[in-house]
């Protein structure tokens, strides 16, 4: 028996799953058996996980039919799950069909869980028909009273939302997190002990820091993206893999992520099938 495994967090996490209904498929892809691999991916490597979180893009349209596929699919894993969303997905709709969603006393998707010394705080960043998300007043309050709860419980604190706040040098930049200063703000002043902050959105595996904080995003459950940086021009190339998700493991002092993959085939998609990519234009940022 593994006595270290009592007091050691394992906490998977999954992102961008981007369901459509039954059959339908977008650019060649059909996102439900890449989702089922995943969950048999962790009934098979990670059945020993504390949670499991889904943060957003659960669909592609936010079809009523694509969440019903998102929770039966789900359901053939036995972990404590969490649901987020993110910008394809629509918060109305998902509240009508949730049952027993994690939701703040305003009815933002959004929640946390306590567990082995840690506060797991999973934050709504989706805007309703934006691409971009962003904090309210309501939310950036919210966040900000369970950092303060976390720091009056000595908890470390992992954070996960879907839009990553961090800017990777790419043109996925544009469309991150709007204005990420006044979540830092929350962060800052908050004087948790914030060990990791984990965000999906923008399809690639990325890991570094944003205001002092470790930052890490993971390429998701759809296509992924080459790291297409500053200086280039012309055709940014997607991948159908891989197709991944996180596992974070933390004893409290020591916090790892590893990216499990469990669809590793990566020849370049066809171009035409991303219009949007082939002139990429990148975020002004002043100096």
């Amino acid at each position: 028996m593994d006595i270290y495994a009592n007091r050691l967090l394992k906490l998977v996490m999954m992102s961008d799953i981007h369901l459509l209904p039954k059959g339908e498929v977008k650019r060649g892809l059909d996102t439900a058996p890449r989702f089922q691999a995943a969950i048999q991916s962790v009934n098979k490597l990670h059945n020993d996980a504390d949670l499991c979180v889904f943060a957003g893009d659960l669909t592609e349209k936010s079809d009523v039919a694509a969440y019903e596929l998102f929770d039966e699919i789900r359901a053939g894993n036995n972990l404590p799950q969490r649901v987020m969303l993110g910008n394809h997905d629509d918060r109305n709709v998902y509240l009508k069909h949730a049952k027993n969603p994690m939701v703040d006393e305003n009815r933002f998707v959004e929640g946390y869980d306590d567990i082995k010394g840690h506060r797991i705080l999973m934050l709504d960043s989706s805007e309703p028909g934006e691409l971009r998300g962003g904090f309210c007043g309501k939310r950036l309050s919210w966040i900000a009273e369970r950092l303060a709860e976390a720091k009056s419980l000595k908890l470390k604190v992992i954070i996960i939302l879907h839009h990553n706040p961090c800017a990777l040098q790419m043109p996925v930049d544009t469309y991150r997190l709007a204005e990420p200063e006044k979540l830092l703000k929350v962060l800052h002043e908050s004087g948790a002990d914030i060990i990791q902050i984990l965000a999906g959105h923008c399809h690639i595996t990325t890991a570094g820091s944003w205001g002092g904080y470790p930052c890490t995003t993971i390429a998701g459950n759809q296509h992924s993206v080459e790291p297409f940086l500053r200086g280039r021009t012309g055709q940014q190339e997607c991948y159908e893999a891989p197709a991944q998700y996180a596992v974070i493991m933390s004893d409290g002092i020591n916090c790892a992520v590893h990216f499990q993959s469990y669809v590793n085939e990566s020849a370049p998609m066809d171009p035409n099938l991303f219009p949007y990519k082939m002139d990429q234009k990148f975020e002004v940022i002043d100096t």
